[in-house]
């Protein structure tokens, strides 16, 4: 696989793409929201920071104790060292932080090694977490951090293994997740579920995950969607089993400038109606000016699953439908099977302006139902080099506009409490 580039780096990169073949085809994306700051919510007025340091003995009632003593506005300092941490511990404060720059949280209860973010408008920054958990779980107690409130940030965080998701994200609302680093979970790299909306993915590394690097799933239980979700700048990669981004069931999406390599057994991006989970259906997503690379054909020794076929964009459906979908400006190399497809009850898509290179596959695999070609447009693909023909089932005329998420929406990112690189 190509080695992982700085973020600073991609986003120069991704940037320079994505102006060029967004501006070509018209899509209605803001890039100036990639560099969202914004001050400290309390600066002025805001109490003394608290500060605790790593004494060797599991301190997790003392850790407990003294978020639950927070004020609005404070700052809870944990001193660079290691902490042992037996159960979950709850960020309940509202407008509280929490900065742990060069401190370690080591979990030593699978099921119980969460930090549950559920006070309004609190901040966890810098913090590493390093999991435990050999089986993987499904409660959310397992996860590493639980967003589950408004105007949550997380920011600069180290997520090293554990037993469910590294980042889990329900019932959220404006949600910055920046600059975070998520490996060897045995479930999810990041899930965003339970009707959660406008949350900001950027500028973060997802690696050898149990599962999906980023999911974004609307289930009929939680009864609305997942909905306005900007995903951009991030670094998805070696992923055992499961997508690179998921989008499952979900409204008003951005995946836009990420670089996603080394899925090992489906797709790397998917947009999709799930029967087996039940879930909703997907609209209005915008997949952009992405760098995809070697999809389902290297596999980690030991790993014998076996590979899903999934196109390496691929948006499929059960019983249900994707309506609204544009994929435009991407870059697609070394994929196992094909490079775009859609399968199922799919219509309104525009696939534009994309790369395709030394695809096992098609190329363009136009397998869906209930539509028409006029509802289907392609335009200035290229295989290898080489002009792409518009295959068979879609018009080379006429544009899809699909805006994905509203940027305005999403959170300003409180970069002042973040360290400088």
């Amino acid at each position: 696989m190509l080695a992982p580039m700085k973020p600073v780096l991609r986003r120069i990169l991704w940037l320079g793409l994505a102006l060029v073949a967004l501006a070509g085809a018209g899509a209605a994306i803001r890039l100036d929201r990639w560099h969202v700051p914004d001050p400290i919510p309390s600066a002025i007025g805001a109490p003394a920071d608290v500060a605790i340091g790593p004494t060797g003995q599991d301190q997790t009632d003392a850790l407990q104790s003294a978020l639950d003593n927070l004020q609005l506005g404070q700052r809870l300092m944990l001193s660079p060292g290691t902490y042992s941490v037996s159960r979950v511990l709850t960020v309940s404060r509202e407008q509280v932080v929490i900065s742990g720059y060069g401190a370690t949280f080591v979990a030593t209860n699978p099921d119980q090694q969460a930090i549950v973010m559920n006070g309004r408008n609190s901040t966890l920054v810098g913090l590493t977490l390093r999991g435990v958990g050999t089986q993987r779980l499904e409660t959310a107690t397992s996860a590493k951090v639980v967003v589950d409130g408004e105007g949550i940030q997380v920011l600069d965080v180290t997520i090293q293994g554990g037993a469910s998701a590294g980042i889990f994200v329900s019932r959220g609302s404006s949600i910055a997740l920046i600059g975070d680093k998520v490996s060897g979970t045995l479930a999810d790299g990041i899930h965003i579920t339970g009707g959660s909306h406008d949350v900001l993915v950027q500028d973060s590394s997802v690696t050898a995950t149990g599962d999906d690097m980023v999911g974004i799933v609307s289930y009929e239980r939680d009864g609305a969607p997942t909905r306005n979700i900007y995903v951009t700048g991030n670094y998805l990669a070696g992923n055992a089993w499961g997508r690179g981004v998921a989008v499952v069931g979900s409204a008003d999406v951005t995946v836009v400038g990420n670089w996603v390599e080394g899925v090992q057994k489906a797709a790397a991006i998917m947009v999709a109606q799930e029967d087996g989970y039940r879930t909703m259906d997907p609209t209005n997503v915008l997949i952009a000016s992405n760098m995809i690379a070697d999809d389902q054909n290297a596999t980690q020794p030991g790993n014998s699953r076996m590979a899903t076929g999934h196109a390496a964009i691929d948006v499929n459906t059960g019983s249900g439908s994707v309506r609204g979908i544009q994929v435009i400006g991407n870059q697609i190399t070394r994929t196992r099977f094909d490079g775009f497809r859609a399968q199922g009850n799919i219509c309104g898509a525009g696939i534009g302006n994309n790369r395709f290179g030394a695809i096992g596959g098609t190329p363009i695999a136009l397998l869906y139902r209930n539509c028409t070609a006029e509802q289907f447009t392609c335009g200035g693909n290229t295989l290898d080099g080489a002009a792409l023909p518009v295959p068979s089932g879609c018009s080379g005329g006429g544009a899809t506009q699909v805006a994905g998420a509203d940027a305005s929406r999403l959170p300003q990112v409180r970069s002042s409490l973040r360290r400088a690189p």
